[in-house]
């Protein structure tokens, strides 16, 4: 399988597919409105708005919402997410549920991604996959698999990305909506 070669035009293209997309588009506007709404972490329900809403638009599969709710709540996360602390992605990501520790990686980087858009890309399946056929097809950059599930690595992996592919015109949202959009659309056919 041969992806397509990130360029500054596919990538606006592929975010301009992802703003023209109805349920995406939506979805994302409502994330922002509630975020803007509910900004600090002290309120244990505006805490339980959030993670439900991100929970179900993005399909998390976090089962005991109110559990990570009062984790959430419990770590008090305002000022490291205001200063794009990466540990606080960690924090947020490992609770406990039912005596046994979960990791809930990818739902921590978008909870803190739309706190701080700026400073925590979204991690994701897709973004995973696409990320790793494009070290497979262009070398940009040597990383282990694992590597994308540690959240500093991710970070280096995806600056690494973006120079490389000369595309330091476009701010992480918009490299994740090309990543995102791109991997879904390659690896859906590949079922």
């Amino acid at each position: 399988m041969k992806i397509k070669t990130p360029t500054s035009n596919l990538v606006k293209e592929y975010n301009k597919k992802f703003e023209s997309d109805e349920r995406y588009y939506r979805a994302d506007q409502a994330i922002i409105k509630l975020f803007d709404k509910f900004r600090e972490n002290k309120d244990i329900i505006n805490i339980l708005l959030k993670v439900s809403v991100i929970n179900d638009l993005y399909s998390t599969n976090i089962f005991a919402t109110f559990e990570m709710a009062k984790h959430i709540h419990s770590l008090d996360i305002d000022s490291a997410l205001e200063k794009g602390d990466l540990e606080i992605v960690n924090k947020i990501a490992k609770v406990k549920l039912s005596d046994k520790e979960k990791n809930f990686y990818s739902f921590a980087t978008k909870y803190c991604n739309w706190h701080n858009r700026s400073n925590y890309p979204i991690y994701d399946g897709f973004v995973d996959k696409i990320l790793k056929e494009y070290r497979n097809q262009t070398h940009f950059f040597d990383f282990n698999n694992a590597d994308l599930r540690d959240y500093t690595k991710f970070l280096e992996i995806l600056e690494k990305f973006r120079s490389f592919f000369k595309l330091d015109d476009f701010d992480f949202k918009e490299i994740d909506k090309f990543l995102w959009m791109h991997g879904k659309e390659t690896f859906k056919k590949i079922k």
